[in-house]
């Protein structure tokens, strides 16, 4: 098989030749800077004079296609295009405002929000917010051409990547967390209105991207984070209420415009609502965080298994993979192919973003086990 057929038959639900494998098509499913360059110097690889960030805040990257060939990556990310008509506001003090006039600023490896334009805003203020432009035209300069040329001459599955925030998450980082979960309690007509802003936002982004690439594009991917390491940010009933209808608007409308899977990023215990995922058009579900609650794997692939695909099966990068030791870290690669290989429906990558307390041995040890493992003749039990 090709890898684009490897990974349209595993999303599918089928057993493909081997297991699809992903490490960087995605911002969330991408190594850190440090990371990356640490891992292309443990493999001999050599250096990367200006790795390509995919995500500034996280501080994730697209690796160089000699990385991904390393790690025999079967897809490729196709990236919406900055716009023509903004520029990050830079500061002095290492800091910079996005889109959204969100002040993010630089900490030790990552930027943290430090100035949210809407934490103190009433509904009137909300129509003079400022908000990305959507059709700016810069953003699909150049993008139709160049992923049809990405379609047909590699083999590769294509992936839209995350290029916008998400309703829910869009609205914590813009007004607050505290404040906008206060809001859904005693403010609702506010928060409806936010969320219906960033969701129409987030629609119009859509339908510029995919105006340019979707016909070209194997997956689409949006993020959306609703989960803790405990439980969800707000209840089920909540999420079912408010943040529900809005990510099918924003999945129907995908799903309208390309024949492409829909991939959703959200960490943390998103166990209870994986059925209102399901529902609402979700076809592969991101990252699987198994060291979070309610989200043991093994319960994950035979309660949800048949309906939806995983992206991930929970190779753990917050305990897991900075300390455990090399022998450890391959039986959790093996016991985790084991349980999420089986009748498809399964992508290989780690929970999230490879940190820089991920030594590069422990990164490398986790793919070469993998790619042992890759055929469906030796991944099942």
């Amino acid at each position: 098989m090709t890898p684009r057929e490897r990974a349209l038959t595993a999303l599918n639900h089928n057993e493909p030749d081997k297991l699809p494998v992903d490490l960087g098509a995605t911002n969330v499913t991408a190594p850190t800077r440090l990371a990356y360059i640490n891992a292309r110097a443990y493999w001999g690889l050599p250096p990367d004079p200006a790795p390509r960030i995919s995500d500034r805040p996280m501080d994730s990257v697209y690796p160089l296609e000699d990385f991904y060939q390393k790690c025999e990556v079967d897809f490729r990310p196709v990236t919406l295009r900055p716009p023509r008509n903004f520029q990050p506001r830079e500061m002095p003090d290492d800091s910079f405002y996005d889109e959204f006039a969100v002040r993010w600023k630089k900490t030790l490896y990552y930027y943290d929000v430090v100035e949210r334009p809407l934490a103190a805003a009433t509904i009137d203020a909300l129509d003079k917010a400022v908000w990305p432009d959507p059709y700016d035209p810069g953003r699909v300069a150049g993008l139709a051409e160049e992923t049809k040329r990405q379609y047909e001459t590699t083999e590769y599955a294509l992936v839209a990547d995350i290029m916008c925030m998400g309703p829910f998450e869009g609205a914590c980082i813009v007004r607050g967390y505290e404040q906008f979960c206060v809001d859904l309690y005693w403010d609702t007509k506010f928060a409806e209105a936010l969320l219906d802003k960033l969701t129409d936002t987030a629609i119009g982004l859509w339908e510029v991207f995919l105006g340019a690439a979707g016909e070209y594009l194997q997956v689409v991917a949006q993020g959306d984070d609703v989960g803790m390491q405990r439980s969800l940010y707000i209840s089920p009933a909540f999420y079912r209420r408010f943040i529900k209808p809005r990510q099918k608007r924003i999945f129907d409308f995908i799903h309208a415009h390309t024949r492409a899977k829909v991939f959703y990023h959200s960490c943390g215990s998103v166990y209870d609502v994986i059925p209102d995922f399901i529902e609402i058009g979700v076809d592969a579900l991101n990252p699987i965080q198994r060291s979070a609650a309610k989200m043991d794997i093994a319960i994950l692939k035979k309660e949800f298994g048949r309906e939806l695909a995983f992206w991930g099966g929970g190779i753990d990068v917050q305990q897991v993979l900075p300390f455990a030791n090399l022998q450890e870290i391959e039986d959790e690669v093996n016991r985790t192919i084991d349980i999420m290989a089986p009748g498809g429906g399964y992508v290989f990558v780690p929970s999230h973003n490879i940190q820089p307390d991920v030594s590069a041995d422990r990164l490398c040890r986790v793919y070469e086990t993998a790619l042992k493992r890759r055929s469906y003749r030796t991944a099942k039990v």
